[in-house]
């Protein structure tokens, strides 16, 4: 006989859609997962509270089963006629297409538009009133950013209502405005970074000079595979894709250039070396933890190696000159600003045009002639 429900954490129904409920019978039987059904939609779902959209003996076969009922229950709807439903079927077949970092972000902000707004509300009937009373409320207890984070999520949402067949005027384009910020201008000075270098481990003694010589993104530099290590020099494989950019081309950064060493060849064998004695378990990756696993998930998440950072910087606040705090980000930034002209930036950046490179990397102050009298 199997054992009554027993319902699960609310914590852990946090990561599915809204509405959905995890629960097991038995302390080795069946995982299920249940959709309860607001009662402005119960004609949908043969006039039932909750329906069960998934079971099965692990965690991950209740999943599927219930992701693959529920991909197909949205397929058949021919529109979203609440925002519930709106929102739910923009979490299923929308955000999975984007990159894990935007992601993350499109969840957190659709759990703040999820608290403030009546989800039981028809699509057409959205205002635009409504919206910027939830600008100002999230400006003033969040931030300024927060709100055009969420502000860009739910713009593409009533995109998306209009693409899947809602006949409305688009509530928020042309009538609510994101906040104009400042973009960031935190420049790394030579000497900073050589107070964060001071108190570096050993991973990031070898890390940071790769990062200065090539301008590269963290996640980047932490997928770098053995193999992408050349006889001529480092490789980089093309950008993917993403809304709006078509993806930089592949690139070589060359060992030796015109007869002379470009300094690259060093930092690999640098690097080697460090491998050499720290891992225990071998690696397909340049680095990587002792038990040979990628520094960076597949979520496209460095939890560990950005501690290990923040650790550092804490040390050189403390025990060196440094006096101001800034990001590992920022070091992409002052690489860009160090170089020459803003094409050789863009450039090394993988950036189409200088427009980006300008604007948010080009940080260093410009040296202008005074006029001669």
């Amino acid at each position: 006989i199997l054992a009554p429900l027993v319902n699960r954490t609310v914590k852990e129904n946090k990561k599915y859609p809204p509405g959905w409920r995890l629960r097991k019978r038995g302390a080795k039987g069946k995982f299920v997962l249940w959709y309860r059904v607001n009662k402005s939609a119960m004609h949908l779902w043969g006039d039932k509270t909750e329906v069960k959209i998934g079971s099965g003996g692990t965690l991950q076969q209740a999943e599927k089963a219930a992701y693959t009922f529920w991909a197909s229950r949205m397929a058949s709807s021919n529109k979203p006629y609440i925002l519930r439903e709106l929102f739910n079927r923009y979490i299923l077949q929308t955000i999975p297409k984007k990159a894990p970092g935007t992601q993350r972000s499109n969840l957190r902000s659709i759990k703040r538009l999820t608290s403030v707004f009546d989800l039981d509300q028809p699509v057409v009937e959205f205002r635009a009133a409504k919206l910027r009373e939830y600008k100002e409320h999230i400006s003033v207890t969040i931030s300024e950013k927060a709100y055009n984070l969420d502000h860009e999520v739910l713009s593409h949402i009533f995109s998306k209502a209009i693409e899947w067949g809602c006949e409305m005027t688009h509530p928020i384009i042309g009538i609510v405005k994101k906040f104009s910020l400042d973009d960031r201008e935190r420049y790394v000075e030579d000497w900073e970074y050589d107070c964060l270098y001071s108190c570096a481990n050993k991973l990031y003694k070898t890390y940071l000079p790769l990062r200065m010589a090539t301008g590269k993104d963290k996640s980047v530099l932490l997928r770098i595979k053995l193999n992408d290590i050349r006889s001529d020099g480092l490789f980089f494989p093309k950008r993917h894709k993403t809304k709006g950019h078509k993806g930089g081309k592949a690139q070589i950064m060359p060992f030796q250039f015109q007869g002379e060493s470009t300094g690259l060849k060093e930092i690999i064998d640098d690097i080697l070396a460090w491998r050499k004695k720290w891992l225990k378990v071998d690696s397909i990756f340049l680095f990587a933890t002792s038990g040979g696993q990628p520094l960076v998930n597949q979520k496209g998440e460095t939890s560990s190696f950005d501690t290990q950072f923040a650790l550092i910087r804490k040390k050189a606040l403390a025990t060196t000159a440094l006096t101001e705090s800034f990001q590992e980000r920022d070091l992409r930034a002052k690489v860009a600003s160090d170089v020459d002209t803003a094409e050789e930036a863009a450039q090394l950046l993988q950036h189409h045009s200088t427009a980006t490179t300008k604007k948010v990397y080009r940080r260093k102050p410009e040296t202008v002639l005074p006029i001669k009298r």
